[in-house]
């Protein structure tokens, strides 16, 4: 890839041992924003099985990807394992994406990696944007959430917390944008959503209990119905083939929990939805007001 902007910018991954099933759409879909990838496999497995899709990405192939392997022991310390490789590269970046392995981005990302972040001032510590959060299957969403997205580099930062990690360190403002992109975390087999919901709670995420992965059924998902409202829009075009092919896969559990979710759409739940997400939708375009001549790419990621 070439880098025409003035600025490095890196990105500090983590993965575990359970397969990521959106980690190659993911890669894809920041390849033409990002310089380098470090990742932190936590897996313990001398080839994991996210090592395939890390092996078949466009940073291996330009030879801009770092693994190093350290033991699961809290998502903090997980974060700043992650974050200490990018100490060793050739060239400290200027910027750091903060990622996981379940969002994929649009082709948004790289204009604001590309045109945006080389025109910041120092006082700007971070970049947030939006996230759409998938929950279920890939037509439905709870909401369009703010998310931190770029960071300026320093080697001092440290990450806290051991569930729901945050940063520490960081000096200036965070500007946001009116961009969106996508989070499947939520789109899992009921049993790998128990699963990690189950680590959440173990380190002190102050939830009820959840279900064991050997009880966990659909119903993990139909609970919180009347939460969810359909997405319309378009889907980005790294992650077509892969939710294409979950899409077959898991096509009767799908079914079955579109159909729940309508099921649970009373006309007073109808409206509510729409309005709470018209007014998210208010909120991202507000972004625009605020800053007219500094962001002028689609609002949403394709």
């Amino acid at each position: 890839m070439s880098n025409n902007s003035t600025i490095t910018i890196a990105c500090a991954l983590c993965v575990g041992t359970t397969r990521e099933p959106y980690l190659e759409a993911t890669l894809a879909s920041i390849a033409d924003a990002v310089d380098a990838l470090v990742v932190n496999d936590n897996s313990r497995a001398a080839q994991s099985a996210n090592a395939p899709a890390l092996a078949g990405s466009a940073f291996a192939a330009r030879g801009a990807l770092r693994v190093a392997r350290h033991p699961f022991v809290d998502f903090a310390d997980m974060r700043n394992r992650a974050f200490a490789e990018l100490a060793s590269l050739a060239r400290s970046p200027d910027w750091v994406l903060f990622l996981d392995a379940d969002e994929v981005h649009g082709a948004q990302l790289r204009y604001v990696a590309r045109e945006i972040l080389p025109r910041l001032d120092a006082a700007t510590a971070s970049v947030d944007a939006y996230t759409y959060h998938f929950f279920g299957t890939f037509r439905w969403i709870t909401d369009v959430a703010r998310r931190f997205v770029f960071y300026r580099y320093r080697p001092d930062l440290r990450w806290v917390n051991p569930v729901h990690e945050r940063i520490t360190g960081l000096h200036g403002a965070a500007l946001v944008v009116p961009y969106a992109y996508h989070h499947y975390g939520n789109v899992l087999p009921p049993a790998l959503l128990a699963r990690k919901h189950t680590q959440y709670y173990e380190l002190g995420n102050a939830v009820p209990r959840p279900p064991r992965e050997d009880e966990a059924t659909r119903d993990v998902y139909l609970a919180r119905a009347a939460a969810v409202r359909p997405y319309r829009a378009s889907h980005p075009a790294s992650a077509r083939a892969t939710l294409a092919a979950l899409e077959s896969e898991f096509a009767e559990e799908f079914a079955a929990l579109d159909a729940g979710f309508e099921r649970a759409r009373s006309p007073a739940r109808r409206v509510e939805n729409a309005l709470r997400g018209a007014l998210e939708t208010a909120r991202v375009e507000l972004r625009r007001i605020e800053h007219p001549l500094l962001y002028r790419a689609p609002t949403r990621a394709r």
